[in-house]
């Protein structure tokens, strides 16, 4: 049955906020029922620890993947190892993508694959899943058309390991949002013991996972329960670390509530200047950006413009300068429009499905070959997927 066709359209961008709450809820409780004994204030819930895991944190195996491609290039080995060691990511990938035309146009598929495959490591560590999976796609194909099993089978890998940390980033938005729901319960209840500690913690969980405007919201929830304790000055500072936030993705009319709000005897002319100053720089970085991102994208499509004419070089050169070009912007850039945290944990119940099926493709390559190491790495792999 289309259940659609009985919702009226304005009902579809109008859903009541205790129906996202609940549907929250479910997802991350369906699993267990909470503890009674738990209190509201005591931060993280404990009922979901058996399920929440934390980042892997491992640095990307830098040696081994340039060491794949054996580059003829010592300089620009160098570079790319300093880049990728100094998280400078889509700096290397610039330099990666130059790599990668050079073989296209000397029909190096071998190496063109081995390149794509670095490329989409590279890109999951910079937690750029969409472009990741286009790069692991692409050298798929290669693999494939090469018939070469070993690449294949890491190219599956890697696809599985993109799509669990595309469920655990989900997991973590669900997690810190969850959090911050019950941090504005009990401020409203007049809670307070530990629920500064917790926005700290909301806070940097959202901004390491780029979530900007939620980082936003829990400055605005940490500056209500500094006024509910009478601590105007913290509270006003909270809502001017807002308004950063809001001013470096672009949301001015936040800005400009939250500076309608600001006590000028909590602050004094030199030093609402320089706010002011600051939170105007980043707004122009944020408009610089949007205009670098629409010419990458151009670049991006120009791309496939003269691929499809089978101008080859000329294709490739505008996919290096689309990188370039986004190498120039800030990082926040490429993460100023997320979906909701709703769509982003159903959406990651189905990357739980394609990491098995990748993860079992590679697992059955490696066991095949007897590539033992390769095949532990992978079910440890399947072992992270919940």
């Amino acid at each position: 049955m289309n259940f659609r066709q009985y919702i009226p359209d304005h009902a579809v961008t109008t859903i009541p906020v205790l129906a996202a709450l609940f549907a929250v809820h479910y997802f991350l409780l369906r699993d267990e029922a909470p503890d009674s004994r738990i209190e509201l204030t005591d931060g993280a819930p404990a009922f979901y620890d058996h399920w929440q895991r934390q980042f892997d944190d491992s640095p990307l195996d830098i040696d081994s993947g340039l060491t794949r491609l054996e580059l003829d290039d010592a300089q620009r080995d160098r570079l790319i190892r300093e880049l990728l060691r100094q998280q400078k990511y889509q700096q290397a990938r610039t330099q990666l993508l130059q790599v990668a035309a050079a073989a296209a146009l000397r029909d190096d598929q071998a190496r063109l694959g081995a390149t794509l495959t670095l490329l989409g490591e590279v890109a999951i560590n910079q937690q750029e899943l969409a472009a990741a999976e286009i790069y692991l796609q692409e050298a798929l194909y290669l693999s494939m058309e090469q018939e070469n099993l070993m690449g294949t089978a890491r190219s599956y890998q890697l696809l599985g390991q993109l799509n669990i940390r595309a469920r655990e980033l989900a997991r973590q938005a669900a997690n810190t949002h969850d959090e911050l729901w019950q941090a504005r319960n009990a401020i409203s209840r007049g809670y307070f013991q530990g629920v500064n500690e917790n926005l700290q913690r909301v806070i940097e969980n959202n901004l390491a996972i780029r979530r900007y405007g939620a980082a936003a919201d829990a400055w605005e929830a940490l500056a209500s329960l500094h006024d509910r304790v009478h601590d105007d000055y913290l509270a006003q500072q909270a809502r001017i670390e807002a308004a950063k936030l809001f001013a470096s993705t672009g949301q001015m009319t936040h800005v400009q509530r939250l500076f309608d709000g600001i006590d000028r005897k909590l602050i004094s002319d030199d030093d609402l200047a320089a706010v002011r100053g600051e939170i105007a720089a980043l707004f122009d970085e944020h408009q610089q950006d949007l205009v670098k991102t629409s010419q990458a994208r151009d670049y991006q499509m120009l791309y496939h413009h003269y691929l499809r004419l089978g101008q080859l070089e000329r294709a490739w050169q505008f996919r290096v300068k689309s990188s370039a070009t986004l190498a120039e912007t800030g990082d926040r850039s490429l993460f100023q429009r997320q979906a909701e945290v709703i769509a982003v944990l159903y959406n990651s119940n189905f990357a739980m499905d394609r990491a098995r099926k990748y993860l079992d493709k590679a697992g059955s390559i490696y066991d095949e070959r007897g590539v033992d190491e390769m095949l532990d790495q992978t079910r440890e792999m399947e072992s992270l997927i919940y």
